[in-house]
């Protein structure tokens, strides 16, 4: 933020009034602004902000008319954009609500997708067209950070804003956004966001804890959840007014929802603060949610756990936090996994250990022990000599990868433990003393043989 004007941003300013042939006023009021913004650099490098960029400049900069320009169109300067031709909303063309969720959503594009498919009316042409629409207001929706900046500007201003295109009148053709790209440094969202008081785009997003057992997080399951948010007010159906209440056509913006404000060379566009840009006036709003068409309550959803979560990871359900107000689209779900140990199998990423106890003459001789995996138990061949803490290893016996494309699993690794006996009978210990008198016996003949 602190980069108010680079040297690009003075190049192109001194172009377009070499090329505009501007008049003498026009060019002290731009050089202004060079000036204003090489003092707030050298002051506040380090710490100003953006509503203070904003206001400062906005302030400073005197009005010129389009006769002060030689009879030259500036291009208004807005927050979303040149008009465009009318376009369809894209909730219109779904058929859903602005608050609907996402799986409302890609119900209703499936629906419409199969009834206006080109296989299934082949040579309409409309037909075609149509599903075309549907498409492309889907792709929109279901993304969203698309549907976010859709919120904000409409179908109109977020096809200019995503294409870089839209007409535009002679002034500051070929220059686009590059010279208050400049000025900002990438803060454009937030100090327009801070001028125009811009609402928010979506309800409240929620946060919530999930505990799962060690094999609910390896296998996957679906798990039910219930927690306090904003919900959909029954009494108005979300809309906000009493049943027998009409709204009225705002006087302030004549129902546009938006409001224009002229500070010298910007023609500054804005959300009515009369009627919150929606362009229409109430006298009376629901009593049970004051207008708001939310109210506290509890919401209810199924969270879908892929399997091989772990401590961390976060499940993001679209639409599923705190519905908005009206005309603001609900927020979102996060959900934090915790998985709990278990007393079997230890985690380490995809890959699981488990001890396996085993005798001493097991150990010795070799032999056979069952051994619990997580698709349940086998039977493995101890090799003669195994010894205390060796491990074997199963192969593709471990955890999914979570997000594996190629059903990729991780390892089992098995840690032998050799139980060695306390409590002997006297024929056992008449053995092991036998063998222990042989084990000595032949480490002696061994050592002499290697010192003679």
């Amino acid at each position: 933020m602190g980069r108010l004007l680079g040297q690009r941003s003075h190049h192109l300013i001194r172009r377009f009034l070499q090329q505009q042939s501007a008049s003498h006023q026009y060019e002290q009021e731009v050089s202004k602004g060079w000036e204003l913004g090489r003092q707030w650099k050298s002051k506040h490098y380090h710490c100003c902000s953006s509503q203070r960029i904003s206001s400062f400049l906005l302030s400073n900069l005197h009005s010129v008319s389009s006769q002060d320009l030689g009879g030259r169109n500036l291009r208004s300067f807005h927050t979303t954009g040149p008009q465009y031709a009318a376009k369809r909303d894209f909730y219109e063309v779904l058929g859903v609500e602005k608050s609907a969720g996402s799986a409302e959503i890609k119900k209703a594009y499936y629906a419409l997708a199969k009834q206006y498919h080109p296989d299934v009316n082949k040579g309409d042409s409309e037909t075609e067209k149509k599903f075309q629409e549907i498409q492309h207001a889907y792709e929109v929706l279901r993304n969203d950070e698309k549907r976010s900046l859709y919120d904000q500007v409409g179908p109109e201003r977020y096809e200019e804003a995503v294409s870089g295109t839209g007409p535009s009148s002679s002034g500051f053709e070929g220059f686009g956004d590059t010279i208050f790209e400049d000025f900002f440094a990438g803060g454009m969202e937030e100090i327009f966001g801070n001028m125009f008081g811009r609402g928010p785009a979506s309800g409240k997003h929620v946060q919530l804890g999930l505990e799962l057992s060690f094999m609910e997080a390896v296998r996957g399951c679906s798990k039910n959840v219930s927690y306090r948010t904003h919900v959909r007010c029954t009494t108005c159906k979300g809309v906000g007014l009493p049943p027998d209440v009409k709204p009225q056509t705002c006087k302030t913006c004549k129902g546009s929802g938006m409001v224009y404000m002229q500070k010298g060379f910007f023609s500054i566009q804005s959300t009515c603060g009369t009627c919150q840009g929606t362009g229409q006036y109430v006298k009376e709003h629901c009593r049970t949610c004051q207008g708001k068409g939310m109210v506290m309550g509890t919401k209810e959803v199924v969270v879908e756990v892929p399997p091989g979560v772990e401590s961390g990871v976060h499940i993001k359900l679209s639409g599923e936090g705190g519905g908005g107000a009206r005309g603001v689209r609900p927020g979102d779900l996060t959900v934090q996994i915790q998985v709990l140990d278990d007393p079997i199998f230890r985690r380490d990423g995809a890959d699981v250990h488990v001890d396996a106890s085993i005798s001493m003459t097991q150990a010795i001789l070799g032999g056979t022990v069952r051994i619990p995996t997580l698709t349940g138990d086998v039977v493995l061949k101890i090799r003669p000599g195994t010894q205390p803490s060796q491990k074997q290893v199963l192969k593709g016996k471990g955890i999914k990868v979570l997000k594996s494309r190629h059903e990729q699993y991780g390892d089992q690794y098995i840690h032998f433990r050799v139980l060695i006996p306390v409590d002997l009978n006297p024929r056992q210990r008449a053995l092991i003393e036998e063998f222990a008198l042989e084990e000595t016996s032949e480490t002696e003949t061994t050592a002499a043989e290697g010192s003679g």
